[in-house]
């Protein structure tokens, strides 16, 4: 699972620090994201006929199937919702969803759902925990929500994640400004701001990373921009890297297709399985 990988020379996107990881794999998997399918109509995303705040529908109307990962955002219907756990759908295909609200003051129709931007770090940490303990999910991200508009001095009427995003969203353009794309062979990376390390997202290919990489930044930014004025103590990245190394070696697939549980000393996270194969893993410190 992602044996023949390392750490490149970092990226600096202000006080983001960006830590390619890049490597060669034999796993030839492709997918569409939900923008692309959203904007093509080849997808739709739809509240059930009694709706369910953690569960929406997924048809897939496409011929090729498309990788959700977790804390993607879907904007619209009754309220806005965040991807609890990353997933497949296969072609012509529907799926059931798992979701978290991501605006608790709203239970609204606007419409269909759009796609939107991607939770940031802290959220998606909040995600990983679920997996692993007994924990009031919902509950854990409103609060976080909450806490964010708090210290970014944002007013939202409906305690949404997306406001956020809106009120932020200059800010976030003058931290990629310039940039295009980490380099051709990353398969993934690392992202640190001030003294912590933020988390850790890879994919199985550069074609499949490379369809997410300005969601995943822009998402990871919204977190450094919390952590401009710390002082910058170096995280020891490498041995991050090493440990997250060691849980996956020891990790055996046993099912063709599921969500695994990673734990290692200090993290937390997920690997999605396609297939027997490793396609996306997301991993944030606790």
């Amino acid at each position: 699972m992602f044996e023949s990988t390392k750490v490149s020379e970092p990226i600096f996107l202000r006080n983001l620090t960006i830590h390619p990881i890049s490597g060669i794999t034999k796993n030839g998997f492709d997918a569409s994201t939900i923008d692309e399918v959203l904007i093509s109509n080849k997808g739709v995303f739809r509240e059930f006929d009694t709706p369910d705040v953690s569960t929406i529908e997924f048809d897939n109307r496409g011929d090729e199937p498309v990788l959700i990962i977790d804390g993607e955002e879907i904007t619209g219907s009754l309220q806005n919702r965040i991807i609890a756990l990353s997933s497949v759908v296969d072609a012509r295909s529907t799926k059931s969803i798992p979701v978290i609200c991501a605006e608790e003051g709203r239970w609204d129709d606007l419409g269909g759902f759009q796609t939107g931007h991607c939770a940031y770090p802290q959220i998606r940490t909040i995600l990983m925990k679920s997996l692993h303990k007994k924990i009031d999910t919902q509950r854990a991200v409103w609060n976080e929500i909450n806490r964010k508009l708090t210290v970014s001095k944002i007013l939202s009427t409906t305690s949404s994640m997306h406001d956020i995003y809106h009120n932020l969203n200059e800010e976030i353009a003058r931290y990629i400004e310039g940039f295009s794309s980490i380099n051709h062979s990353a398969i993934g990376f690392i992202g640190v701001a001030g003294n912590r390390i933020l988390g850790c997202d890879i994919f199985c290919n550069t074609k499949i990373y490379h369809k997410f990489e300005n969601k995943l930044i822009r998402s990871y930014i919204l977190d450094a921009i919390e952590h401009q004025k710390k002082e910058p103590n170096v995280p020891d990245v490498k041995k991050f890297f090493t440990a997250l190394q060691c849980a996956l070696a020891r990790k055996k697939i046993r099912n063709r297709t599921a969500n695994e549980k990673i734990k290692g000393n200090g993290f937390l996270g997920q690997a999605l399985i396609y297939n027997k194969s490793s396609v996306h893993l997301s991993v944030f410190p606790t």
